[in-house]
């Protein structure tokens, strides 16, 4: 009797343990990058100067869907092409192509089945956290000079969907870092870890430095940006010459009169 005493109190002692395993075993399984977005601390923008930066900020917002037809015709060619990176360069500053990236990343994160990590990788001006009205957020610069690893400089905006490295910091050592093993890395991890179908880049000006020189043949395609009245013609020829070799998935014209849309209507 006393062994079956003994018996019945090892089982009572040791049930706890199972009933965890039983609870583990019938937990939802963890899906690679499909729960990673919880992994990431969650930073707030200031929306209230998104209209000064001309960033989408809500659903009746006007500019919302000229950027989710440039959205839709950028994940056709992407997709048809197998292809998950893509840059937005000017020929030169002020453009608007930090305004661009942010603006596609926001209404690519809008549509169901997509998932953008947008990177700020301008390392002359970078502007993406500021216009966000993002405080106190790491630096992707960190990453490029291992001081930290790439989820300690990723974060989760409350926008739709979608994931951001930030920077803060100025370097001109960019091109050693675009061109290293560094970004081979992020995109990896990007594309397999943290489960983004597209990695939208803000890169510096093609004009001015070698920043993009370095980073192009690491990039699947790129958007070129233009502004009405400000980019020239010279500037154009010679961004079309440095991206001869790059594919570039389309031309967006930037700052142009209402007049000049094809139906304002919409």
């Amino acid at each position: 009797m006393d062994r079956i005493r003994d018996a019945i109190s090892r089982a009572r002692t040791k049930r706890p343990d199972v009933e965890q395993q039983s609870a583990a075993a019938l937990a939802p399984a963890r899906i690679s990058g499909a729960a990673v977005m919880d992994d990431f601390p969650t930073v707030t923008c200031d929306t209230s100067g998104f209209a000064k930066h001309r960033i989408i900020s809500n659903e009746q917002d006007p500019v919302l869907n000229a950027f989710r037809v440039l959205r839709t015709r950028i994940l056709q060619k992407m997709e048809a092409n197998n292809w998950r990176t893509i840059a937005v360069v000017s020929a030169s500053s002020g453009a608007g192509k930090t305004v661009t990236a942010i603006n596609l990343s926001i209404a690519l994160g809008s549509k169901a089945d997509v998932r953008p990590t947008l990177v700020d990788i301008d390392f002359y001006r970078p502007s993406v956290a500021r216009y966000l009205g993002i405080e106190n957020c790491p630096s992707a610069l960190d990453f490029f000079e291992g001081k930290r690893r790439l989820e300690e400089v990723t974060v989760k905006p409350d926008l739709p969907n979608m994931l951001l490295l930030p920077n803060e910091r100025v370097t001109r050592q960019g091109a050693e870092y675009l061109s290293s093993e560094k970004t081979d890395e992020l995109i990896d991890t990007a594309i397999n870890q943290y489960g983004s179908n597209v990695i939208v880049f803000d890169l510096s000006p093609l004009l001015g430095c070698d920043d993009a020189l370095a980073f192009l043949p690491k990039v699947d395609c790129v958007l070129l940006i233009a502004a009405s009245g400000q980019t020239r013609v010279s500037e154009l020829k010679e961004a079309k010459r440095i991206l001869s070799k790059t594919n570039i998935i389309g031309t967006v014209l930037n700052k142009s009169p209402r007049s000049f849309m094809p139906n304002p209507y919409y």
